[in-house]
């Protein structure tokens, strides 16, 4: 186990997670994972995150100054924890309160925020951006950054981790939020828990959700998904903001990814990446009663022999203070966005080829359905893995997930791929008992 600082910039640190198996780098500022890798059979670590690379944002995404959300907001929704904040119905009713008692009004200008391993950097000084008509109504104008409050190491399990907190710009902000990002020995998974408490006198609502962007040299063509979802749907709010999609949303009728209907009327099997083809479409998945202990999506590349495995709980191990992540969530950029910042110009060659993976309390944050009581405290939990396996067989992908107390396997008849992991989030929850306070 390993845990330090690094230096990215001169205004930018990190925190760098890592044990045997998997590295993980989360950038301050925002939380943001900016590298998560681990070997492919041939020995070569292989960072499945992507780190863009505009035309005309100078080098990376670690360059000083990047501003390319100011195009298009949809990069904001994509990349990494996103969490909304609804507290409209408190403010109503704190005014009323404040009028009656002839107080001065307290206006805290908090609406949204932006949270977690953010592949992107937002100029937080400018309020001069393009508005995306998408996701217009999660992300106000005024924002909350998220900073890193400490890391370390837990003395009874071993495992590394880093807590960041949102830093309010108002200070009479009614609600509060911590994340945990959490490495334990000897697993290929970095896990998050993320709490929210209303702190104010009146219900507030939440959105959350988690996405990461996968891209080459781990994406490649050939790489097959599966998930727990058997049931998806086009996110018809979404269409407006794609050129050119794969996959017809005319009937909105739920269909399994190896029979998703085509524009031509055709069916075929989308689990499988084609490459570059011209297309990108966000489709959104809900639980199947098949498996009630978790929620999850898988990408298998099998040249590499590499693994992708995103889960988090289902109903069978959610507690009362657990929200579940509803709906699973997938965005195929396959070179079908022709409109900046994908593409040099507007109507240009998109330079975009990733699978955005994720899962969320709504469905591309269509409503607030986290309510939370004066007081009350709420708690999202994430689990995402990566890793190399020997048999190859397991390339032509899985056929069941199973959890047990210390390990996930996923089979595919007498082959399987064995994941040492924490299921049920049980030492995941310890850790934050004795690390998460709010009252601190």
């Amino acid at each position: 186990m390993d845990i330090r600082r690094v230096k990215l910039s001169e205004h930018k640190n990190a925190t760098v997670l890592s044990n045997d198996l998997v590295r993980a780098i989360i950038q301050d500022h925002n939380g943001r994972v900016v590298e998560f890798s681990a070997t492919n059979i041939h020995g070569g670590w292989v960072n499945c995150n992507k780190l863009h690379k505009f035309p005309f944002s100078k080098d990376t995404v670690l360059q000083e100054g990047f501003y390319y959300d100011r195009t298009s907001r949809l990069t904001e929704f994509l990349y990494g924890c996103q969490l909304h904040i609804d507290d409209s119905e408190d403010k109503k009713k704190r005014e009323e309160v404040e009028r009656e008692t002839e107080k001065e009004k307290i206006n805290s200008n908090i609406a949204a925020s932006d949270l977690g391993d953010i592949l992107i950097e937002r100029d937080l000084n400018t309020r001069n951006e393009n508005k995306n008509e998408f996701v217009e109504s999660l992300f106000e104008h005024n924002r909350i950054s998220w900073i890193v409050q400490r890391y370390g190491s837990d003395q009874k399990t071993g495992a590394a981790w880093v807590l960041s907190v949102n830093s309010s710009t108002g200070i009479h902000s009614k609600w509060g939020a911590k994340r945990l990002d959490i490495l334990l020995p000897h697993q290929p998974v970095i896990y998050s828990a993320t709490y929210l408490k209303n702190k104010g006198d009146f219900d507030i609502k939440a959105d959350l959700g988690y996405d990461n962007s996968l891209s080459p040299p781990f994406l490649e063509s050939g790489c097959i998904i599966n998930c727990s979802s058997t049931a998806w749907n086009v996110a018809e709010t979404a269409v407006k903001e794609l050129s050119s999609t794969r996959v017809n949303c005319c009937d909105n009728k739920p269909f399994p990814l190896d029979k998703a209907p085509f524009k031509d009327g055709s069916k075929g099997d989308i689990r499988v990446i084609p490459g570059i083809n011209g297309t990108s479409d966000v489709l959104y998945g809900v639980p199947s009663n098949k498996d009630t202990k978790h929620q999850w999506v898988s990408v298998i590349n099998p040249r590499q022999q590499m693994f992708y495995l995103a889960f988090t709980p289902a109903k069978d191990l959610l507690e009362d203070i657990d929200v579940p992540l509803t709906y699973s969530t997938l965005v195929m950029d396959l070179g079908g966005r022709t409109n900046q910042p994908w593409a040099l110009y507007d109507g240009g060659t998109c330079n975009e080829f990733s699978l955005h993976v994720g899962a969320s309390t709504t469905c591309f944050g269509d409503s607030a359905t986290i309510t939370l009581k004066p007081g009350e405290v709420k708690r999202v939990l994430y689990g995402r893995a990566l890793n190399s396996y020997d048999n190859t067989r397991m390339g032509n992908n899985f056929t069941s997930f199973e959890s047990f107390n210390h390990n996930i396997v996923l089979k595919r008849t007498k082959s399987n791929i064995v994941i040492p992991s924490d299921p049920k989030f049980e030492t995941i929850k310890e850790i934050c008992g004795r690390i998460i306070d709010f009252d601190d």
